[in-house]
């Protein structure tokens, strides 16, 4: 099969001993960029100024794409078992206060079912549940994550694509020290100091609101009266906001509310005094004990990064790109960033891939990550009613952007692909997310039901089948040997069983006699419809192209 444990190297602790790659910053994006470098052997250090993962929900819908990638280092079911308590939570509402008049409420259906396009699910499940379950799994796996350190310096001695030798300094001791990477990942948020320092300017509209969340802890049982939110807009006199549900939501809630710094509002105004009566009004109930856990402003803006590489530092998540929060498409993309870096950096490591293979990661993520905040735009003009009519069919399904996102780079010469396309609709063009066919997996003397796209993840994978399953086996042997790179397989009929109704290859748009070439990140790098002459110098051709490697 395709997808053979990695062999893990040692881990590198911070004291100044060499590292493979620098992470700052431990939200999900960071630890996410950890755990998949580690799913690849990479060793990596992870530095995160605060103590703790965050306290705050922030982000809390997950797309089947994000699921997919955690299922791919075996931890989509973890976050499956945490997401659980959020199953009920599909009423959207208008009201005066949790306690008070209903002004207007809908029920969102239940979500559709999607195993024609994908074995996993779109989830709810705050930030604050799920950062530390990648964490864990982070840890697990070896890499070495140091809260409470933050990043005060780096230089490049070597110059722009050099080693990075970083000094962290301990928060709580103040004790400093060096840390010595090959790369460093800057996942460090939407101010990102790493970016500032290497002067990376940003593009797009900037900052549109100022907002504000208040997390608190209080007797809801009363005021929901056994409704369960997924977000209740709050109208009074006091207030305008929302109020986002947890799974414990009897317990705990976050208001969220716009302030205005034209108008001479700051963040220091919302003191806890204050916030205990705010979330007072938007509960309904002026004697209810709440109890402030946390106050977070933060800005809803829509920005860019001019280059997500500069030399050997990389931008990811956040710090690479801001998007609104409608369609929730921003930890997603963060996440989808991570996993496209990792296995790139890993080739390269590995001396199986040129340092042009690096380029790519700019290449793809940037124009995706400008497209996704041009569709958050959009789908805020369209929920205000301000959008017109070609605003409107301009305005893509939100799993066609986060399922169904192209690279154009990687397309076969002269083919044009559109940005964004119906994950029903992916067939197997070079360039896209490789389509879900269900099928069983051969372990050893078992076989256990599963996706084609768990063949993915840590290596090039060849999918061939049918009557010409030797002659693609043999050309793959060799074409990885002259190439020099691991080739894993999927073959039809020894390893794998379809279980589709259509067959893989019509999945795949081949003959039943073809071959295709998917890469680490499950995404399509070749096809042959099917064997032609030189199969074998095919594929190698292929595999330095998809690894910018120099031609024999």
């Amino acid at each position: 099969m395709g997808k053979e444990p990695e062999e893990l190297q040692e881990p590198s602790e911070v004291a100044g001993g060499p590292t493979d790659v620098l992470i700052v910053g431990g939200g999900i994006t960071g630890l996410s960029c950890a755990l998949f470098l580690r799913h690849h052997g990479v060793r990596c250090v992870l530095v995160e100024r605060h103590a703790s993962t965050s306290v705050h929900p922030r982000a809390w819908g997950w797309y089947p794409r994000t699921l997919e990638l955690f299922r791919s280092v075996g931890v989509e079911q973890e976050v499956l078992a945490a997401a659980a308590g959020y199953a009920e939570h599909r009423r959207q509402a208008t009201v005066e206060s949790l306690a008070g008049r209903e002004l207007k409420a809908v029920m969102l259906p239940e979500p559709g079912d999607l195993g024609a396009v994908t074995p996993s699910r779109q989830i709810s499940l705050g930030q604050d549940r799920m950062e530390p379950i990648v964490r864990e799994a982070a840890s697990r796996a070896g890499a070495v994550l140091r809260y409470g350190t933050e990043l005060t310096s780096f230089e490049r001695p070597e110059g722009p694509d050099g080693p990075v030798v970083a000094t962290v300094k301990d928060r709580d001791t103040g004790e400093e020290r060096r840390v010595r990477a090959r790369w460093l990942v800057a996942a460090d948020g939407g101010r990102s100091p790493v970016r500032e320092t290497l002067g990376i300017g940003r593009a797009g509209r900037g900052t549109l609101q100022h907002q504000v969340s208040i997390l608190f802890r209080a007797d809801l049982e009363g005021p929901l009266d056994g409704r369960r939110f997924s977000i209740c807009q709050i109208e009074n006199d006091e207030l305008s906001g929302a109020v986002l549900g947890h799974d414990d939501t009897l317990r705990r809630g976050t208001l969220i509310l716009q302030y205005r710094p034209e108008r001479g509002e700051a963040t220091e105004d919302f003191t806890t005094e204050r916030c205990v009566r705010l979330v007072r009004s938007a509960i309904g109930d002026r004697d209810v004990d709440v109890e402030i856990i946390g106050v977070l402003p933060w800005e809803l803006a829509a920005l860019s990064a001019e280059r997500f590489r500069d030399g050997s530092v990389f931008l990811v998540g956040d710090s690479a790109h801001v998007i609104p929060p409608i369609g929730g498409y921003g930890a997603n993309t963060g996440v989808h960033d991570a996993h496209n870096l990792a296995w790139k950096l890993a080739a390269v490591l590995r001396g199986e891939a040129g340092e042009g293979l690096l380029d790519t990661y700019d290449a793809e993520r940037r124009p995706v990550a400008e497209a996704t905040i041009e569709q958050a735009q959009l789908r805020l003009l369209v929920r205000s009613g301000r959008a017109d009519e070609e605003q409107r069919r301009a305005t893509v399904d939100v799993l066609a952007v986060m399922l169904g996102h192209a690279y154009p780079t990687a397309a076969e010469p002269g083919a044009r692909l559109r940005r964004f396309r119906e994950p029903a609709e992916l067939c197997g063009e070079p360039g896209t997310r490789a389509p879900h066919v269900p099928v069983l997996l051969r372990d050893g003397d078992r076989e256990e039901p599963g996706s084609l796209l768990d063949a993915y993840g840590s290596s090039p994978v060849l999918v061939w089948g049918g009557p010409a399953g030797e002659v693609w086996r043999g050309a793959g042997e060799e074409a990885a040997r002259r190439a020099g790179v691991r080739l894993g397989t999927a073959g039809f009929g020894t390893e794998v069983r379809d279980l589709s109704e259509r067959g893989w290859h019509e999945a795949y748009g081949v003959r039943a006699d073809g071959a295709v070439l998917v890469r680490p990140d499950g995404f399509v790098a070749w096809r042959s419809a099917g064997v032609p002459a030189d199969a074998a110098g095919a594929l190698e051709r292929a595999l330095r192209r998809t690894l910018v490697r120099e031609s024999a």
